[in-house]
């Protein structure tokens, strides 16, 4: 299962909160059902009577705009119509990255095999590898969603039964600060060990493809990866043999390859970041006014980015069929680790 599936099915309270700004007007029917769902959940972690919740909530799923005392002034507003619908992106982006890599290098290390009897790439119980391999990426993934979302939950539960003061708010964004900086240490982790794999694999498969064409002792370098190069084709003729031939070409000097970028939640830390700043700024100018003034400029704030930085559609599973595109980019993710 992809994890754009398990997560929305984890996170599914709240998600329409958004989708007036992205994607047009959200039935009643749709509403009512996100208020019923939202009131049960916290129900049953609080322990709280019905109609007490009820009455805390008011109509923090109303997606329709209104004056100051607006629901949508409010971190749920923020999280739910411009942070969340990112972090689902980059997670999904970076399951479907994995999947596509971890299938093409499985499916080739069984055409090389035969290859490879006095190389250890030949001990290797590929199914096993490959398979605990992904297991570690995606639980990795979903453990750093998770992260984020129970940190953004807490605050918009806490602002939901009364608005937090001004030093509470800074506090909680602290914690989200954190939350999401530890999801990129969790997911730079992984990508590591993913680097690490698969260049050892490419690495010692080269080796195979050297030992296998019984070349003279003493010849040059530049012969040998001639050799190599024109062997490729019967032996690793997939996706593989590309990231053999790019490192025959290029070297393996990562100053050859472009490096990836190493926090993919950078979009969410500049946002939180951005939030916690001005929430200095604001309290140590010694601002009386209530907190909705403060929420009112970071809802603002929140729709300028996705005005300037509109969250597009992307097909993963097409853009990673493009083999040339994906050699490159784990090129790049050997280069950095």
């Amino acid at each position: 299962m992809k994890i754009l599936t398990v997560v929305l099915t984890l996170w599914v309270t709240g998600a329409l909160a958004g989708r007036e700004e992205n994607h047009g007007e959200v039935s009643e029917a749709e509403v009512d059902f996100q208020e019923e769902q939202l009131v049960q959940e916290v129900l049953a972690e609080e322990g709280e009577e019905a109609d007490d919740i009820q009455l805390v909530l008011g109509n923090d799923d109303d997606v329709e705009e209104g004056g100051d005392e607006c629901s949508r002034i409010s971190p749920k507003e923020v999280f739910h119509t411009e942070l969340h619908p990112r972090l689902l992106k980059n997670m999904d982006e970076m399951s479907h990255y994995v999947e596509a890599v971890v299938e093409r290098v499985e499916a080739a290390v069984e055409v090389l095999l035969p290859h490879v009897s006095h190389s250890p790439i030949g001990e290797l119980n590929s199914q096993e590898l490959f398979a605990e391999l992904s297991d570690f990426m995606q639980g990795t993934i979903r453990e750093a969603y998770e992260l984020v979302r129970t940190a953004w939950r807490d605050l918009i539960r806490a602002h939901a039964r009364g608005n937090l003061d001004r030093e509470e708010t800074l506090r909680a964004l602290a914690l989200i600060r954190d939350a999401q900086h530890q999801g990129d240490r969790y997911l730079n982790a992984a990508l590591q060990e993913l680097s690490v794999t698969i260049k050892a694999i490419v690495m010692n498969s080269i080796y195979v493809v050297h030992r296998s064409l019984n070349l003279p002792n003493g010849t040059e370098e530049h012969d040998v990866a001639k050799a190599i190069h024109k062997n490729l084709p019967k032996v690793a003729p997939n996706f593989l043999g590309s990231l053999m031939t790019k490192v025959l070409e290029r070297g393996s000097d990562p100053s050859a390859y472009k490096k990836i970028l190493t926090d993919p939640l950078r979009d969410l830390n500049d946002a939180v970041d951005k939030m916690y700043s001005t929430l200095e700024t604001f309290i140590e100018n010694g601002n009386d006014e209530d907190m909705a003034a403060y929420w009112r400029e970071i809802v603002s704030l929140s729709h300028q980015r996705m005005r300037d930085e509109p969250l597009l559609e992307e097909n993963f599973d097409l853009i990673y069929l493009n083999e040339t595109y994906l050699t490159e980019l784990t090129l790049s993710l050997m280069a950095t680790w």
